[in-house]
């Protein structure tokens, strides 16, 4: 659209540069406004493709100001036309005149005011592709349409839209300046100042001055008009179609706030009102009282308690602070937080389709502060989070609870009040419409890996959909990911055999010693959302325990399948798999290059700091170094320097290795299956040996469902063809190891040889004659005790398997599976079972 004077005489357009002061405030007072990164290459390729017309909630001549100066500065579609809304305050003096002039012109001429809808003006701005902004609730707009019999500007662009061949776009958007949830009551502010969904002029001014570097523009979900009308019915009538685009459109934008703001918040008591007065809730309690009037105020009382013991006491006052507290943390102990904000903006579009559930995995007690932090970054509202009831000490669980946590007791047992009142709790924060978050594995991960994950909480979710307190619930998997973690010592304690130490305020002051030092990067990334009506109606089941146990598995799956392998895990496996002793800089590359070649033929994400090899594994050996993990020694000679590795250090680097060593897990099977044995191989001998593993192992992974055993095998099996680690024969179908498969298979056979070690001596444990008479707690000890021994002697070669978990997993697997009774036959299969494992780790 061309902007000289006598093309465009309307007080409707905005199309020209300001001047230099103009130019300077405008750009001082709108530079911090925010904008959605992904939506930039989406607006362009609509204004390409066709014509944008932005819609606004209500009419507002500061918010099209801000709209078309920071889009037109951002290089993006801006909005030079306001339907229906004069801004000749913004224009030029000698426009104002010249419009003036044009005005009084058509006037003399033609006895009213030029109308740019009936002069044709607007309709050739839209051919032309000219954006522009309208507003979709306009009291004074109806009443002119209403009593003038005018056409509205939805109805003027379905009119248009029919004349031509290019799109019309219809774009939803809304500026938010603070995120603070909208109340339920109004308060003497929202009276006299307008309510926030519609702020008056003193409230927006206000807004805008106290909160313009958090304010952000945000979009609905665009609506291209030409397909619209393409799958309309040609006997209905354009007023129907306008109504119905205006409704969606309104909708679009309020579902976009509920995403940043979150539901309209009721008071905390009143959510306690809802809960304690429900039928079942009150059936419990008179229950529980067995009619005695005494003891139903005791029950009641106690009811009351429980709700507050549970009960998150969400405050935004605090959220910000605790926000500014954590960026502030951050900064000292981190390098930066990786997160993938294509994904945020998935989760975006999926907000507003159902009820948002998060479930991260849980390495770190810093897993539920980042997440809400990120969101809360990124303009979405932060999910009530469950916490353990071991985090309510103070003051922490004062500020988590004013943060959005609710407290979740480590059992249920005991009372029959305490599950039916957190299941209703959980049931009216979705029927709300907040979002929630919880970890599928129960507790922190020890170990490094995923734990299989538990159902209880997952349950009462499914149930909230049941009962129908919510439409659909979409759960969102997510992997939190570091480059190293905080809670490292006091993990390897626990995995020696030490006890977990309670949290309290005193760790809180000790937590200090993490300041002073980095801690490298943590990595955020986001699985495809799973909803709930959809995943039920492809497993063909209800949403009962079968489905609780199935969704259980698919969400640790897909977290599975989106951790990234940080440059520490990688180097990590390849120190522990291969350069156990010590290694040169150059072998170790050239094994940590295989590993990388691997994650990319199978397209697994990785830390985008891998594209600068050398570098990163350089950067790794340093903080390895610095940690007396490795040690450097000296070389005047040709082979150049060569590091020692910290035997003691190892069980720190098996937490790493743990972490993704789920990519792995398969090809290391088949190594095992192949280095084992006879020197050839058949389908049937690898897939034997490789369903003992899995099944051997139930209580460790959780495995890829989708296909099966023979595909499973396939995959790893053509690998090695591919490499040429094996070759098979064409007359006998088997597989044989070549030499470099000799040289290179136990890489990945000795991935998974920790957990076969740790088995092999629980197996040993349980062979002894007094084990059936011996409490657990006392068997793993011995198993602990036995460990180091055998380390001592040779008998294992990793020291880390020595693990209180491996050894807790693998008793449970023996009591499960093997040494259920007394009888012969059980203590014949627990032999058999230890000269198994003690077979397959005799490689190498």
């Amino acid at each position: 659209m061309r902007s000289r004077h006598n093309t465009d005489p309307y007080p409707n357009v905005l199309d020209h540069k300001p001047g230099l002061l103009l130019n300077w405030m405008l750009y001082q007072l709108f530079k911090h406004v925010q904008l959605p990164r992904d939506m930039a290459g989406v607006l362009k390729k609509m204004h390409h493709e066709g014509t944008i017309v932005y819609a606004i909630k209500y009419r507002s001549h500061l918010d099209y100001l801000l709209y078309h100066y920071r889009f037109r500065r951002n290089r993006l579609p801006y909005p030079k036309i306001a339907f229906d809304m004069n801004i000749s305050a913004f224009l030029p003096i000698s426009h104002v005149i010249h419009v003036l002039k044009f005005q009084i012109h058509y006037f003399m001429k033609n006895h009213r005011l030029p109308n740019p809808y009936k002069t044709g003006f607007f309709e050739e701005a839209i051919r032309r592709g000219t954006a522009s902004l309208l507003c979709l609730v306009d009291p004074k707009g109806f009443l002119k349409q209403f009593i003038l019999s005018e056409k509205d500007n939805i109805h003027f662009l379905l009119e248009t839209q029919k004349k031509m061949e290019k799109p019309i776009f219809l774009v939803p958007q809304l500026i938010l300046y603070k995120m603070t949830p909208e109340k339920e009551k109004p308060n003497i502010r929202d009276v006299l100042f307008g309510f926030k969904d519609k702020p008056g002029l003193i409230r927006k001014v206000v807004l805008f001055f106290r909160h313009n570097r958090r304010a952000f523009i945000d979009f609905g979900k665009p609506l291209n008009l030409k397909t619209y009308l393409e799958n309309q019915s040609e006997t209905r009538s354009i007023e129907d179609m306008a109504a119905e685009i205006r409704q969606t459109l309104i909708e679009s934008i309020d579902l976009q706030k509920r995403v940043i703001l979150g539901p309209v918040m009721k008071t905390r008591h009143q959510i306690k009102e809802k809960v304690l007065k429900d039928k079942e809730v009150m059936q419990a309690i008179e229950k529980k009282a067995g009619g005695k009037e005494k003891k139903l105020k005791e029950v009641r009382t106690q009811a009351d308690r429980i709700f507050d013991e549970i009960a998150a006491d969400y405050n935004i006052t605090f959220v910000r602070f605790f926000h500014m507290a954590l960026t502030w943390l951050w900064k000292k102990i981190y390098q930066g937080i990786d997160v993938d904000t294509r994904e945020l903006s998935v989760i975006r579009q999926w907000a507003r389709k159902g009820s948002l559930i998060y479930v991260p995995s849980h390495k770190s007690h810093v897993d539920y502060l980042v997440l809400n932090y990120i969101l809360f970054e990124n303009h979405m509202h932060i999910p009530r989070i469950a916490a353990g009831q071991n985090l309510a000490f103070w003051p922490m669980g004062y500020i988590f609870r004013k943060s959005g946590a609710f407290f979740i007791r480590r059992t249920f047992r005991g009372t029959s009040l305490y599950p039916r009142i957190f299941a209703r709790y959980i049931w009216q924060l979705l029927e709300e419409g907040h979002p929630l978050e919880f970890f599928i594995e129960g507790g922190r991960s020890r170990s490094g890996k995923l734990i299989l994950p538990k159902t209880g909480f997952l349950s009462i979710l499914l149930q909230a959909y049941e009962k129908g307190f919510v439409r659909d619930l979409v759960f969102v998997p997510a992997s939190i990911n570091y480059d190293t973690i905080l809670e490292e010592k006091s993990y390897l304690k626990e995995r020696e055999g030490g006890k977990k130490e309670k949290e309290s305020f005193r760790q809180v002051l000790t937590a200090k010693r993490f300041l002073k030092r980095k801690h490298g990067k943590i990595y955020i990334r986001f699985g495809r959302p799973i909803p709930l009506k959809e995943y039920l109606a492809r497993k063909q089941t209800s949403a009962g325990s079968t489905a609780s146990h199935l969704l259980a598995l698919d969400l640790v799956r897909s977290i599975n399948r989106v951790t990234l392998v940080t440059p520490l895990a990688l180097i990590a496996s390849t120190i522990l798999s291969t350069h156990r002793r010590g290694f040169q800089v150059a072998d170790l590359a050239a094994t940590a290059r295989g590993f990388v070649d691997f994650l990319d033929r199978y397209e697994i994400p990785r830390a985008r700091s891998f594209d600068h090899f050398e570098k990163t594994v350089s950067e790794v050996l340093s903080v390895l170094s610095e940690r007396k993990v490795i040690e450097l020694v000296e070389d005047t000679g040709d082979n150049g320097d060569y590091y020692l590795v910290n035997e003691e250090k190892k069980k720190e680097l098996e937490y790493y290795k743990n972490s993704i060593i789920h990519y792995f897990i398969s090809h290391s099977f088949v190594a095992l299956s192949l280095l084992n044995g006879t020197n050839e191989k058949t389908d049937a001998m690898i897939l034997d040996d490789y369903d003992f593993l899995k099944y051997l192992f139930r209580n460790e992974f959780v495995y890829d469902d989708t296909r099966n055993p023979h595909e499973e095998i396939s995959g790893p099996l053509s690998y090695f063809l591919d490499i040429s680690y094996i070759r098979r024969e064409t007359d006998t179908e088997e597989y044989q190891i070549t030499r470099l498969g000799y040289e290179k298979l136990p890489t990945w056979a000795a991935l998974t040889r920790t957990f076969l070690e740790s088995y092999w001596i629980a197996t040993k444990v349980y062979l002894q004659p007094d084990s059936e008479s011996i409490r657990r707690s006392e068997l793993v000890k011995r198993m602990n005790r036995l460990g180091f021994r055998y380390h001592k002697l040779g008998r294992i070669q990793h020291l880390e398997s020595v693990s209180q978990i491996n050894f807790e997993n693998a008793a449970k697997f023996i009591r499960e599976n093997v040494s259920g009774s007394r009888e012969e036959p059980a203590k014949q299969r627990l032999q058999e079972l230890s000269r198994r494992i003690h077979e397959l780790t005799r490689f190498g």
